[in-house]
């Protein structure tokens, strides 16, 4: 059960982004600018901060759809049946780190999935 935890957030980790070694700390920026840039239409924030943002949640929600039915019922993510924009999890990603900074040491894509868990937990 706990392998099952650890290779979901392992290949998280590794779908995340290209960058080498990036954490929440870096995910949090990126993803404020991402929120944005897309309030205000261009006008601010970074369309490459905006562009890694989205991509590891994209990754991100991509491997949860493949690894969810392998594992434990509290460690899945219940999206809701209408899909959840990539700002929307944006947002939520910013919610999360904003209110959690003890886990911006961790790897961008798994400050996603445990921010993902926690808005979208299975019951």
């Amino acid at each position: 059960m706990k392998a099952g935890i650890a290779v979901a957030i392992a290949l998280a980790a590794a779908m995340g982004s290209g960058q080498a070694l990036a954490n929440g700390n870096e995910l949090l920026q990126a993803c404020q600018s991402a929120v944005r840039y897309i309030d205000s239409d261009g006008k601010d924030g970074d369309a490459y901060k905006a562009g890694y943002c989205f991509g590891v949640i994209n990754g991100v929600s991509s491997l949860q759809g493949l690894t969810n039915p392998s594992l434990p019922k509290q460690s899945r993510t219940c999206l809701p049946a209408q899909e959840v924009s990539v700002l929307q999890a944006a947002r939520i990603a910013v919610k999360f780190m904003t209110a959690n900074p003890e886990k911006l040491h961790l790897d961008d894509g798994a400050v996603v999935l445990l921010a993902l868990q926690r808005a979208y937990p299975c019951t």
